[in-house]
């Protein structure tokens, strides 16, 4: 699919959600719930949606903690993942009661938590779920006034992974926090964002690696050439395109002609960094998928736990904006 076509498909996935029951979203909703239909070259389905979220509404009662935008971008992810079932719904609220059980807090946020859990054997679940809890608080001990419930997508992420298996909780934790610092040597502000992109760097590497600290430098550079300055929403995108560019060359001309179409394409005319956050997104997920399978070492599931932290690191960015210009 061409360029063009990926920019049109995202603006027409965006519509369709926009003239549908997303019609109050705020645009930056809207187009993290596009974008997420666009890597899976799939369609909105209105429909869809409105059922899903029925059942979601049906199940947990008028008193429930999953409000806007967590729940608009959760069931988009799901839809656009292919579960478009109510057993998807009650298999979500079931893997959120577990990880209440486990210790896990009481938020919206959870739920992207829950959300991944539905990618674990179910064998395997209770496992995943402590060995998360661990790491959330391992996270937390260093970090305390930062990490919050937002924060249990990366501990159920980094609990899910393969490369981390053999690291005991307290070692995952030395290992993110290696990183953060790393990162923040690197110009990266301290922040909730920071801390995703950390987790991701040791997801994606499974041990400390000085390449990908120098090639993280190497792109925050590139972009800065271009005109863009590092902002903490762009900070898991740096990170995948540094571990992208230890396998290949990144191509920034690709981010420039995405900026471009973006701006001519969509209606972000006001959101300057939304726009690159997406253009960012759109060009890892071409990258991506210009590598062999021999080169590309990422599952696909470690891509679904960014896409679910970076879900929710924006609907968090999202619901503070949206409070802070209702006050």
């Amino acid at each position: 699919m061409n360029r063009s076509r990926v920019v049109e498909l995202l603006q027409t996935n965006y519509e369709a959600i926009k003239e549908g029951k997303g019609k109050w979203f705020d645009k930056r909703v809207s187009y993290t719930i596009a974008r997420t239909f666009v890597s899976k070259e799939r369609l909105f389905s209105d429909s869809d949606y409105r059922r899903m979220e029925e059942v979601i509404k049906e199940e947990l009662g008028v008193f429930n903690v999953l409000g806007q935008p967590v729940r608009g971008i959760l069931l988009g992810m799901m839809l656009a993942n292919g579960k478009t079932k109510e057993l998807d719904i009650h298999t979500l609220i079931s893997d959120y009661q577990r990880l209440r059980e486990a210790g896990f807090l009481l938020s919206s946020y959870s739920y992207f938590s829950a959300y991944l859990l539905q990618f674990t054997e179910v064998a395997e679940k209770e496992f995943v779920v402590r060995r998360g809890q661990s790491i959330f608080e391992k996270l937390k001990a260093r970090h305390s006034f930062l990490t919050g419930a937002e924060d249990g997508t990366i501990a159920i992420s980094l609990a899910q992974q393969e490369k981390l298996e053999s690291l005991t909780t307290e070692q995952v934790g030395d290992l993110v926090e290696a990183y953060y610092q790393a990162l923040n040597d690197c110009g990266f502000f301290k922040s909730n964002q920071l801390q995703f992109a950390a987790a991701s760097a040791a997801m994606l590497t499974g041990s400390f690696s000085f390449e990908l600290i120098e090639g993280i430098n190497d792109v925050v550079g590139a972009l800065k050439q271009m005109g863009i300055r590092l902002k903490v929403e762009f900070y898991t995108s740096i990170v995948m395109l540094a571990f992208l560019g230890t396998m290949k060359k990144v191509r920034y001309e690709v981010l420039a002609e995405y900026l471009e179409l973006i701006e001519e394409k969509t209606h972000l005319r006001f959101y300057k960094d939304f726009r690159s956050t997406l253009a960012l997104g759109l060009l890892v997920q071409e990258e991506m998928s210009g590598l062999s399978d021999a080169n590309l070492n990422i599952s696909a599931l470690t891509i679904t736990m960014m896409m679910a932290q970076e879900a929710s690191a924006a609907a968090a960015v999202i619901a503070i904006s949206a409070s802070n210009s209702s006050s």
